[in-house]
Order: structure tokens, then C-alpha cells, then sequence
């Protein structure tokens, strides 16, 4: 493989812009690719994989570079150590920065008794986990949240069947089959771009993981009912939610970021949608809609620690005192919006964070101080089980004497 000057100092540069300046690895690369659009499609794989996997093994890879990340040419270095590693003798280009065989060897064994450089993870996060999850279930969870995350999509049954989803899709030179327990979700056999196909355009799936796609199944909506996904984000669940109300009733998306509510509305428009009326959450939102919602969704903001594979640089982003608020900041949420559900309805707490710190010691809190609500089930998705990592619990609302 050989590799022109020009690649390699998009890399660096693209490295720079995520661990200097602290910039997202996926916009990071979305930006680079195309500013480049003349770049062939093997540059543009060897970038975008290239950017992931050294943000995914940063550390190791700085260890066994014997580097620092206060080196100014620790990214030549850290480059140079993965296309050793990924490349070899089929490397038809010089090193960004020579290596010595013995070194190398050496740091290589020494990294691999060292879980944290082994595993590419932050000493606080890896004593944090332990401490919460025992060493055997975090080592078993780090090797697949180390690996790259497959592609899910959810078949928009509004629209289309998954039988029929996977015959369009063929036609379309996509391989996909059914994965997991329910019919709407299809896996990629392997990773394609689909943005641009037709299938796509028109509405009739949209990519989400499957742990992703579990949440709507737990809340179970009815058609006709009133629905509040009050963490809404770029609405993914949402219209998976208005899917199994089959485009009947009421949901009210909602979230402290108004323009990520834009994008849901393209996107319910896309799929045929009409029953999403999006809301930013100001000052009086929340208590204007008390007990009105007959199912609310609370996909609150949480760690990622789950999701990881799928941002790897967020790992490096994060911080136990980062943790520590957001753990705050999930209880205070609970507690505030589940206002909103009504007697009789069904409350589901949901973060794409495998920690019980943020998952069922906020439950177990909750219902200490709601007395009006009750545990129906819980759950937590593990990386090792083929998706992304998910806790999801739902309660419901004791019918008040008022309702009889």
C-alpha cells in the first residue's frame, strides 16, 4: 500500500483537531472528507478508518510510541506505530517517523500486561468500572466496546415490510438480516454508505442500534395515546415510537437544544409521519404539561460509557467529575419530569450507559421518594451481546382515587 504525502497530513491534521482542540472525531472526519471530494474511495476508507482507530487505541498507541501526548510530534509517532501495526510489510511508503524493531517489541509486550494501555482506557474509568460492574464483567465489556460497531437499521413499517426492506435493499447492493427480537431490526452484513440511496431518501428505514431500537419496545405505546419523549435529541426513538402507534395519537418531542428538533422534523417527514409536534424546553415546559402524558420517555443524558465503540472518542472527552454531574443531573430530571406522566401512566428512564451508578441506583432513589410509582421491569444491554450498551426500566403510575 502506498500512501501519498497529502494522507498522511490529513490524518495528523485531523488528530490534531480532536485531541488539541477537542473537536468531535465524527465531524472531524465528516468535514475532512469533503473538503476532499476528490479523493477516491480508497483514500477516503483509509482516512475515516485510519482517524477511528488511532483515536480508539490512542493510548496504546502512544505507550508503545513511548510518547507523550505534550510531544509535538506525538501524532507522527502514533501514526507511524499503527500503520505498523495495521500495514507491515505491505506498506510501500516511509513511516511518518522511523521505529526501532527491538523497542517496539518491547513497549508491544509491556502494553499487553497493563489493562488500561491494553484496552486503550482512562485509569478512572477503568477503577470506576471495576468498582461498579467486577473485573470479569468490565474485562469481558471492554473487548467489544473496543471493536467496531456493526450497522443496525430499523425498517419504517409505516412504509415497508422487513421482508420486503431486505428485497429493495439487495436490489440496492445492500446485504442486511434480521437481527435480535424484533421484525423491524436488520443488520448489515457489511458497512455501505446508505444516505444516498433511494430506499433511504424515501423514507423507508432509518439507521438506529438495536439496543437503541429496544427503548420504544419498552415503553409500548398504544396507538392513539399521548406520548412525551422529553430527551428527544435528533428524534431517533421518537419515530420509532410514532411506528408503533402506526402514525396514531399524540407525541410531543422535546429538549433543551432546539436545533436537534429540526432534524427530527426532516426526518418524520421522510417517514411519513404527522403526529410529532416538537417543543424546547424553557422554564415553564415542564410543568405545563403535568399530568398529562399517558407515556413519557425519559433518554436522559448520561456517560455514553455504553456507546463507546460507536464514539471512541468520547472516552478520552469524559471525566469521573463529569460522570459524578450528569449522575446529578439524571436525578434531578427523574424527578422533575415524571411530572408528566399521568394516573394510571407509564414512565420509562432509559441511557446508553452500562453503570448502575447511572442506571439502577437512580431507580432505586426515585422510587424511594415517588411512592406513587412502581417498578414494572428493568434491564441493562451489554456491549457483549451484539449492540450498543443500554439500561432501560419502566414504571407506571398508581391510578389515583381520583381516576376510579
Amino acid at each position: 500500500m502506498k500512501l501519498h504525502p497529502n494522507i498522511i497530513a490529513s490524518v495528523i491534521d485531523s488528530l490534531k483537531k480532536i485531541f488539541v482542540e477537542g473537536k468531535h472525531a465524527d465531524d472531524v472526519v465528516r468535514n475532512v472528507l469533503q473538503s476532499n471530494p476528490k479523493w477516491g474511495s480508497r483514500d477516503r476508507r483509509f482516512i475515516a478508518s485510519s482517524i477511528y482507530s488511532i483515536v480508539r487505541w490512542w493510548k496504546k498507541y502512544l505507550f508503545i510510541a513511548n510518547v507523550t501526548e505534550q510531544d509535538t510530534t506525538c501524532f507522527e509517532h502514533v501514526l507511524s506505530i499503527y500503520l505498523l501495526e495495521t500495514y507491515g510489510e505491505d506498506l510501500k511508503t516511509p513511516l511518518p517517523t522511523p521505529i526501532d524493531d527491538v523497542q517496539y517489541k518491547v513497549r508491544v509486550a509491556e502494553a499487553a500486561v497493563i489493562r488500561t494501555v491494553e484496552n486503550a482506557i482512562p485509569d478512572w474509568m477503568d477503577t470506576l468500572a471495576v468498582t461498579e460492574l467486577g473485573e470479569d464483567v468490565w474485562e469481558k465489556e471492554i473487548t467489544f466496546l473496543n471493536k467496531e460497531a456493526d450497522v443496525f437499521i430499523r425498517a419504517n413499517t409505516l412504509k415497508i415490510s422487513s421482508n420486503k426492506l431486505i428485497e429493495v435493499l439487495e436490489k440496492e447492493d445492500v446485504a442486511v438480516k434480521p437481527f435480535g427480537d424484533f421484525s423491524e431490526t436488520l443488520k448489515l452484513d457489511a458497512r455501505k454508505p446508505l444516505q444516498r440511496l433511494v430506499s433511504f431518501l424515501n423514507g423507508m428505514y432509518e439507521v438506529q442500534d438495536v439496543g437503541s431500537q429496544e427503548i420504544a419496545h419498552y415503553l409500548n405505546p398504544r396507538p392513539n395515546a399521548k406520548v412525551i419523549d422529553a430527551c428527544a435529541g435528533a428524534g431517533g426513538k421518537t419515530l420509532h415510537i410514532a411506528a408503533l402507534m402506526k402514525n396514531k395519537g399524540q407525541i410531543i418531542s422535546m429538549d433543551i437544544e432546539g436545533f436537534k428538533l429540526k432534524e427530527l422534523e426532516r426526518r418524520a417527514v421522510r417517514a411519513g409521519i404527522d403526529i410529532i409536534k416538537t417543543k424546547s424546553i424553557v422554564s415553564n415546559t415542564i410543568a405545563s404539561l403535568k399530568n398529562s402524558a399517558d407515556y413519557v420517555l425519559l433518554d436522559v443524558p448520561c456517560s455514553g460509557i455504553g456507546v463507546l465503540r460507536r464514539n471512541p472518542d468520547d472516552k478520552w472527552k469524559l471525566s469521573k467529575n463529569r460522570v459524578e454531574a450528569l449522575i446529578k443531573i439524571q436525578q434531578e430530571i427523574l424527578q422533575e419530569y415524571s411530572m408528566m406522566v399521568k394516573s394510571g401512566g407509564v414512565l420509562v428512564y432509559a441511557t446508553c450507559s452500562i453503570l448502575p451508578s447511572e442506571n439502577d441506583k437512580q431507580i432505586d432513589a426515585f422510587l424511594a421518594l415517588n411512592g406513587q410509582f412502581e417498578l414494572e421491569k428493568k434491564q441493562t444491554i451489554y456491549p457483549s451481546q451484539g449492540g450498543d450498551g443500554y439500561f432501560m426500566a419502566r414504571m407506571t403510575k398508581k391510578l389515583s382515587r381520583n381516576a376510579y
